[in-house]
């Protein structure tokens, strides 16, 4: 029975025997960061991923998300698309924004799973999806952008 956050060194391990090609390139007693390539379709990617465990008093927020960015290529903007010029991102004012890999409202990710298990493939997915944006014009990934409603898929 999990009753709290996996411990980073956990997170670790899981990340260490599900994706070993990523390289642990920071990490403290609550925090690790990671980079490493993904090829969803056509193009290889170089990700970093950042993640604090959050402390048991600390309520859920955005604050306590893995922060998956795209660090090469630099991902590209599609002016005056209806999606937006980059959908499915937290614009941060930065060249590579966290991308918006699930719905936090809908508690589709929480502290008690192994990033291994679920980021890193909703990275490779969402990678998938801009992939199919770029070259189409449409988001095939679903989700919503902050402030709509949740939609029934």
């Amino acid at each position: 029975m999990v009753t709290g956050p996996v411990p980073i060194d956990a997170q670790i391990g899981a990340m260490l025997g599900r994706w070993p090609s990523f390289d642990l390139v920071r990490r403290s007693k609550d925090m690790a960061a990671w980079r490493g390539a993904l090829k969803p379709i056509f193009v290889q990617y170089e990700i970093g991923i950042f993640y604090r465990v959050p402390g048991i008093l600390e309520a859920p927020s955005h604050r306590h998300q893995p922060i998956v960015r795209v660090l090469s290529p630099r991902l590209k903007p599609r002016a005056d698309d209806p999606e937006g010029n980059l959908p499915h991102v937290y614009p941060d004012g930065t060249a590579s924004p966290p991308l918006c890999l699930f719905d936090l409202e809908a508690r589709e990710w929480n502290a008690w799973k192994l990033l291994a298990e679920t980021t890193v493939p909703w990275a490779i997915d969402w990678l998938a999806c801009y992939e199919g944006w770029r070259a189409t014009g449409t988001w095939a990934g679903g989700g919503r952008h902050p402030g709509e409603e949740r939609s029934g898929q």
